[in-house]
């Protein structure tokens, strides 16, 4: 799973629809945090969440599973969102939710029959994510996301495209050489160490997967890029191969994420 707020959605979902284990979903947010506080977002905007919800925190991920099913949302759909410059889809514009979202690049958005809430995390030292809850006064027209066979073609062309960008890219701190290999197996090694539920489409899954092997090679590229050591035109150059990977990925993990929504709650 890419991201805790992707972990969050897919697996607080299937949980609620009674497709999951409790212990799985804390599990799984575990992978990225051992503790996980709950806090207002801003005094105004969590206005409609019961403060005791940020007093009460406790820095486990049990009691950021009580918030989605007891608290202000009470949570009956789950939206993942993955702000980027030029696309800020299934985002309210304009709301303290979207301006934390977008520093982030990630949020999820609760919706429950008369509340609507935004979480936001973000890394608190080296052992916590701090959830910061926002009240939403409507959960925005639902995007469209690509069909997971559109994902699936999609990521195919990336994958030729990755190929081609590794044979132009420079590295550094590749040990004396350009065999960068041995870092994307460790690279997707970590990206994949976040399961998800046996219970997910098989398309959404080979979708994540598909998505983790691209991500893996941008994660190298953006880790040993010879930054610093090339000029302002070389850069948007490099970037301008590694652009469309980027957009595959995430246009792909939003399919996915929501194949998966739409499916427990076709099964609910």
């Amino acid at each position: 799973m890419s991201t805790p707020s992707a972990t969050l959605t897919v697996w607080g979902s299937s949980w609620l629809a009674g497709r999951a284990a409790p212990d799985d979903v804390i599990d799984a947010l575990r992978q990225w945090a051992p503790l996980h506080v709950v806090v207002s977002g801003d005094r105004v905007a969590s206005g409609g969440v019961d403060p005791h919800w940020f007093s009460e925190s406790d820095g486990t991920a049990a009691h950021l599973l009580r918030l989605l099913r007891s608290g202000a949302a009470a949570a009956q759909s789950f939206r993942l969102v993955l702000p980027a410059p030029g696309d800020f889809r299934g985002v309210p514009l304009g709301s303290p939710f979207a301006t934390a979202a977008a520093g982030a690049g990630e949020g999820v958005i609760l919706a429950g029959a008369t509340d609507v809430i935004g979480l936001v995390p973000a890394p608190e030292g080296a052992e916590a994510l701090r959830w910061s809850v926002y009240s939403l006064p409507c959960p925005g027209t639902e995007p469209v996301y690509p069909a997971l066979g559109e994902a699936e073609l999609m990521l195919r062309e990336a994958t030729r495209e990755a190929a081609t960008a590794l044979a132009k890219l420079e590295f550094i701190d590749t040990s004396g050489g350009q065999d960068v290999r041995p870092m994307i197996v460790e690279a997707l090694a970590d990206l994949s160490a976040v399961r998800y539920p046996d219970s997910i489409p098989p398309r959404a899954a080979r979708v994540f997967d598909a998505a983790n092997e691209i991500d893996a090679i941008l994660t190298v590229a953006d880790q040993h890029g010879p930054i610093g050591a090339i000029s302002a035109a070389q850069a948007e150059n490099r970037e301008s191969l590694l652009r469309p990977l980027r957009t595959a990925v995430r246009e792909a993990r939003l399919a996915a994420v929501h194949a998966c929504v739409a499916e427990t709650r076709r099964r609910t």
